[in-house]
């Protein structure tokens, strides 16, 4: 019962502190760092939740939660125990179940979107340029990535502003935040109290673009860029995609007055609480009771 008990811990200790984490102003001023707390977290999460089920039903054998599932099959039958391990198992495949089915989804969303670029869009200046009044700005993921802007777009901005916004996209493809926020977009999916959080991911990861376009450009010329994405209506990007003019009023009034540095302490100590709950129950997967 121990172990069972010690997943149930990190599963609520998960949960505190994400409860923290939301709440927290510091994430705004270390974005990467914070999305790969949220991944740390819901890994925590998901791995408590089934290995608790597992270890409930495994507990008469004594063996681990591994070694015992391989030798479940000849132990004296347990329908109690089999019930459990079978929650298990169902929420473990429908978790990654719904991933491998988001991410076939994408991709299909992703080569439809190519097919139709090849038709619409001409190559030039290191992007694909759409002729469409409205400013578009956005790139595509994946082995051929893409970087999409329409001729509203090149209109409405100057150079220095162009080169910004190219920035921006150019730092989602080379840190794959496509990948970052695709577990959270499944997980919406599947249960949607969840599509705040993966709405939050997604700040997170434009505001890091944000960061890396402003090392280059800076501050200013990235918040007047997306002012004026914002004052001339910018179309929303294709699924799959990620676009430069999401949430755009609070990363302007982030890029205009960024918050102060904050403490610096709090931050790692949240970062070795969360390895470590983390840790606990994926130890705890081979580890015999």
């Amino acid at each position: 019962m121990i172990y069972v008990l010690h997943h149930v811990a990190a599963l609520v200790l998960a949960g505190v502190a994400a409860g923290y984490l939301r709440r927290a102003r510091w994430p705004s001023l270390r974005p990467r760092l914070a999305v790969a707390l949220w991944q740390a977290i819901a890994l925590t999460v998901a791995v408590s939740a089934v290995s608790g089920l597992l270890a409930l039903g495994l507990m008469p054998l004594r063996r681990g939660i591994v070694p015992g599932l391989l030798t479940f099959a000849t132990a004296e039958p347990d329908p109690l125990g089999a019930l459990a391990i079978a929650a298990g198992l169902v929420l473990a495949a429908g978790l990654a179940g719904q991933q491998l089915w988001c991410a076939i989804r994408v991709a299909r969303q992703r080569a439809r979107h190519r097919d139709l670029l090849a038709l619409l869009a001409e190559a030039r200046d290191g992007a694909l340029f759409l002729d469409h009044p409205l400013p578009v700005a956005y790139c595509v993921p994946g082995r051929t990535a893409e970087i999409v802007l329409s001729t509203g777009a090149r209109t409405l901005l100057t150079d220095g502003e162009l080169a910004a916004v190219l920035a921006h996209e150019h730092a989602h493809l080379r840190e794959r935040h496509d990948i970052a926020l695709a577990p959270f977009a499944a997980l919406a999916r599947l249960f949607p109290r969840c599509r705040r959080l993966s709405a939050d991911i997604h700040l997170l990861l434009e505001m890091r673009a944000d960061d890396r376009a402003a090392r280059r450009h800076g501050r200013d010329t990235v918040a007047t860029a997306l002012e004026k994405f914002r004052a001339h209506g910018a179309a929303a990007a294709p699924p799959g995609t990620l676009g430069a003019a999401a949430a755009t009023t609070y990363r302007i009034d982030r890029l205009r007055r960024p918050p102060s540095a904050g403490p610096r302490v709090l931050p790692a100590f949240v970062t070795a609480t969360v390895l470590t709950v983390l840790a606990t129950p994926l130890s705890l997967l081979l580890t015999p009771f």
